[in-house]
């Protein structure tokens, strides 16, 4: 079985294909073959986005995991709707954000490929109601995504308990899982400041706000790369106040969907390597216990997969009743329901 998952990020789109086969009468399953190709291209580029899903085709796929932002119920490529990509972008079609998911989805469509659009956390029935009250952005389907990654990597997912730091270019977002199921979380656009984006603002200052402003590179006014800004944040105008800014907005995040049963912390995201000592030491001294923290994706310029990406194509081998079919089921995916807009009372 070939399944295939993808990854539509802030900065660039990655793809995993998973392989399940027998070996010694074992069902095993490895990536055969993964890639990422930058998001400016693909918005920018329709050649690109052909390219992209010619490539896939090749691959012959049992079954893909799209890419699905804010998310739907899980639903067949085939049935989407102008309605349901609205839903998925929260951007009209002329709207220049949502033009790289939409060209995408729109060309899968047309070729009759097997491909899903999948849930965001808020659709899961394993979120209690009262926490998607007022919010759309208890974490998008990529960061399902990056939690089946980190579920898949245990030996009994049925016993985990841990938060998520998706640490991004963009933005920042936490996903708890409980019993080895997601129980709550805090999206992007809701989490502390990223990087690039301020994520949670007071309403008065978000009246005009640029989405993509705000964040640390806004603070010390000018652009710089990840790595330059965290071996050396001091040099920086305001480099103290936007490290600090940063790493403490993480620390509150993680503290907010905390209980005793939480001591372990994964952490993913193209930031998350730079701070993933500071974070370790803010919550034990903030606790005053032991956190284990681990890095589940390589923190190397250039990756060719993103922890979202290698858990779309788990997705998508379990929803194809593969390997990974318990893990799944476990999610409870196939029980998704309901929509961004629900519990919203403003």
């Amino acid at each position: 079985m070939i399944t295939i998952g993808i990854d539509a990020g802030t900065s660039k789109w990655a793809i995993s294909v998973l392989e399940e086969y027998k070996e010694k009468g074992k069902t095993k399953a490895k990536f055969k073959f993964e890639t990422t190709i930058p998001t400016k291209e693909i918005k920018s580029n329709t050649n690109a986005v052909i390219n992209l899903i010619n490539l896939i085709e090749n691959f012959n796929a049992d079954c893909i995991t799209l890419p699905s932002g804010y998310g739907l119920p899980l639903k067949h490529i085939s049935e989407l709707s102008d309605d349901d990509l609205f839903k998925i972008s929260i951007k009209n079609k002329d709207e220049k954000e949502s033009i790289g998911i939409r060209k995408f989805l729109y060309e899968v469509k047309k070729r009759n490929l097997n491909g899903y659009v999948i849930p965001s956390v808020k659709h899961l029935p394993t979120v209690e109601n009262f926490k998607k009250v007022n919010v759309i952005d208890l974490g998008t389907s990529d960061k399902l995504c990056s939690a089946v990654y980190a579920l898949s990597l245990s030996k009994n997912f049925k016993a985990e308990n841990f938060i998520l730091a998706e640490i991004g270019y963009g933005f920042n977002a936490f996903v708890k899982i409980s019993d080895g199921k997601i129980c709550d979380g805090i999206g992007g656009t809701i989490a502390s400041s990223g990087f690039l984006a301020h994520g949670r603002t007071d309403s008065e200052i978000n009246r005009n706000a640029d989405k993509f402003s705000g964040g640390v590179l806004s603070v010390i006014k000018q652009k710089v790369a990840p790595d330059d800004f965290f071996k050396n944040y001091k040099k920086f105008e305001n480099g103290g106040l936007a490290y600090n800014y940063f790493t403490e907005g993480i620390i509150k995040d993680i503290s907010a969907l905390s209980d005793l049963k939480i001591s372990k912390i994964y952490l993913c995201g193209k930031i998350s390597g730079f701070v993933e000592g500071e974070i370790k030491e803010g919550l034990e001294i903030k606790f005053g216990r032991i956190f284990v923290t681990k890095n589940i994706e390589k923190n190397v310029k250039g990756a060719n997969w993103s922890s979202a990406s290698r858990g779309a194509a788990i997705l998508a081998n379990g929803i194809n009743k593969g390997k990974f079919k318990n893990l799944t089921d476990r999610m409870e995916i196939k029980d998704a329901a309901g929509d961004i807009f629900d519990y919203v009372f403003i």
